[in-house]
């Protein structure tokens, strides 16, 4: 492969006169950024001129139109490919596009009010707010792309290998694009941009909802509830309790919102509101408490309780968001605050509430009704550390519905009514119990299964696709441990044996392409093994498309299930080879196939279904003692 060389600003200004309105410097950096994409010669001075000519305008501007009313200020702004318009009193935007012919350059306020008429219709895209958020860093990086013109590369990652070009630009329309915004913000309504900054909510759905109605009642229902408020707001949709013994939306207590109670049409379509509940509710000064209390059917101490949450603690609404989805995010939050003397008093205790809640199977979040009696006997404190561990129990009766659900025959729909009625009125200790008899009962369940069908040196040997391209020689660590793949069924014999743990039953899942496996060990003794797989947004993805950004750790289990302590040797070890696999300085492999199929073992010999059975006539016999 031939080495472009570079040429000289002369030259290249001899075979396109049209260069000459620019300087040396300027010529420099774009023959720059072509050698970086590889632009064939013939290309060069066209590359040039369209990546100059677009880099002479930043696309950022703001202008103030004329107003008639000294007290409002109108704005009109270009963030990149949206404008922005404030009227004086909500803020709105469009997405533009190029045939819209829209100025790259700031335009006067006669331009810019012509400008707007051509627009009044298409107002339905998101403000920013602030520049320190995903949108923006998504908008900055499109104005960098959008500089190489028709040179950029279709279906190519151009973040993955030209970071050197990326990086300098992206930041430099952040800069653009965060001096655009001031002067924006600067303009509206300071009082309400400080309320919703002082939510952590720099949302426009939020600024619009309290410059509409009683402005006075909604900043004060948005101080006295700054965690519920915003999530209500920015909620798809709103919620209204449901009768499921009547099948029917309940009436309300309060006359002010019954006739936004929803319906059904007659041709069965679900007529809700339109007009947000929250705003209603503070506009007409009903008790915030009460309403909220039972419009999400929580207890009027924990909606009370969540009133004095900082927003530091809990979380913001985006962020809450972003993690929950936009239906029901208040949930989990209710959940915690309703917990009596377990309630998280800080950030640190939110957080472990949240590891928990990630952790617990949703056929346990669905069953539940007391959490209380769930967690009784538990710590009440949410830093004490017995915390993960009550997680890691929680997360292992995943084990017992998968086998469930991998079985069929009467066993199987028995086992699993069982198991669901047993969760419905366990405690914590209850359920630990369970799991610790079902991991011994694996080991009984293997022997009776090799028995059986013995398992053949082909089997125990057949490996499985690894993550790791080089695997000949153990990673080490920093602090001397090492950290070694394992590929086939013998490793996780011998794991198991060490450490204790169900690792042994993890060889289906690795042939069938959704984990793969690592211990952790120290002069060859094992210390703690590890699963990894792939995270939700990687389902259905082109083997292109998977980066190391798509790999989670799902566990890190030490001797007899037990989760290393948090900067234990154990944990700074993996943490520090899962740095190394998410910044991609190790070689890895994304192409996990399914390879049971082509296994004996796993469909002339139905070894799984049968393990699956057992584990299944096991839950029968053990359930039907309590």
């Amino acid at each position: 492969m031939s080495v472009q060389k570079r040429q000289s600003v002369v030259g290249l200004r001899i075979l396109a006169p049209k260069l000459e309105k620019f300087s040396d410097r300027q010529i420099e950096v774009a023959q720059t950024w072509a050698l970086q994409f590889n632009v064939p010669p013939s290309q060069l001075t066209s590359f040039i001129d369209t990546y100059l000519s677009s880099t002479v305008h930043t696309r950022c501007w703001c202008v103030a139109l004329p107003s008639t009313d000294d007290q409002t200020r109108r704005l009109l702004a270009r963030i990149g490919d949206h404008l922005q318009y404030f009227d004086g009193h909500q803020v709105k935007a469009c997405k533009i596009f190029s045939k819209d012919r829209v100025h790259k350059r700031k335009p006067t306020a006669m331009v810019a009010q012509q400008l707007l008429l051509r627009f009044e219709k298409r107002w339905y895209a998101d403000v920013l707010l602030t520049s320190f958020c995903k949108s923006a860093g998504e908008r900055a990086k499109a104005l960098s792309i959008e500089d190489l013109g028709s040179f950029n590369r279709r279906g190519f990652d151009w973040t993955a290998s030209n970071n050197r070009y990326f990086n300098p630009r992206t930041r430099f329309y952040l800069k653009q694009i965060g001096s655009t915004l001031k002067q924006f913000c600067q303009c509206l309504d300071q009082e309400l941009l400080f309320a919703i900054r002082s939510a952590q909510c720099p949302s426009p759905k939020l600024y619009n909802w309290l410059a509409q109605g009683d402005r006075k009642r909604r900043l004060q229902a948005l101080k006295a509830q700054p965690v519920l408020i915003p999530l209500l707001v920015l909620a798809d949709q709103w919620p209204w309790p449901w009768d499921g013994q009547q099948q029917v939306y309940m009436n309300c207590p309060w006359d002010e919102l019954q006739a936004w109670r929803p319906y059904w049409s007659e041709d069965r379509y679900l007529i809700s509101a339109e007009e947000c509940l929250v705003g209603r509710i503070a506009d007409a000064g009903l008790p915030l408490s009460d309403t909220l209390a039972w419009l999400l059917q929580a207890p009027r101490a924990a909606v009370r309780y969540l009133g004095q949450q900082r927003v530091f603690d809990t979380g913001s609404a985006l962020t809450r968001i972003s993690r929950e989805g936009p239906q029901g995010p208040w949930h989990r939050l209710l959940l915690g605050a309703s917990l009596g003397n377990r309630r998280p008093l800080k950030k640190a205790h939110w957080i472990t509430l949240f590891a928990l809640l990630d952790k617990i199977p949703y056929q346990l979040l669905d069953q539940t009704q007391d959490w209380n009696r769930l967690l009784s006997g538990c710590p009440t404190d949410w830093s004490d550390d017995n915390w993960s561990k009550i997680a890691d129990d929680f997360r292992d009766l995943n084990e017992l519905f998968n086998n469930v659900d991998e079985s069929d025959g009467p066993a199987s729909g028995e086992a699993l009514q069982k198991l669901k009625s047993f969760i419905a009125t366990a405690s914590y200790h209850q359920i630990a119990s369970l799991v610790n008899g079902f991991h011994l009962a694996l080991i009984d369940i293997r022997e009776a299964l090799d028995a059986v069908d013995p398992q053949t040196r082909t089997d125990s040997l057949t490996p499985w696709k690894p993550l790791l391209y080089s695997t000949s020689t153990p990673l080490v660590s920093p602090n001397g441990l090492q950290i070694i793949e394992l590929k086939c069924p013998a490793d996780l014999d011998a794991e198991h044996r060490a450490l204790g743990h169900c690792i042994d039953g993890y060889d289906y899942s690795a042939y069938r392409g959704i984990c793969r496996l690592f211990s952790v060990r120290e002069n060859g003794k094992s210390l703690a093994s590890a699963e990894i797989q792939m995270d939700e947004s990687a389902w259905g993805e082109t083997l292109a498309k998977l980066t190391p950004k798509h790999l989670v750790t799902i566990q890190l289990r030490g001797l007899r299930n037990r989760t290393p302590k948090s900067g234990s040797r154990v944990d700074r070890a993996y943490q520090w080879f899962w740095a190394k696999i998410k910044s991609g300085e190790l070689a890895i492999n994304l192409e996990w196939p399914d390879q049971t199929l082509s296994m004996s073992r796993y469909t002339n010999r139905n070894r799984k279904k049968m393990h699956a059975q057992a584990c299944a006539e096991w839950i029968n016999q053990r359930l039907s003692r309590t």
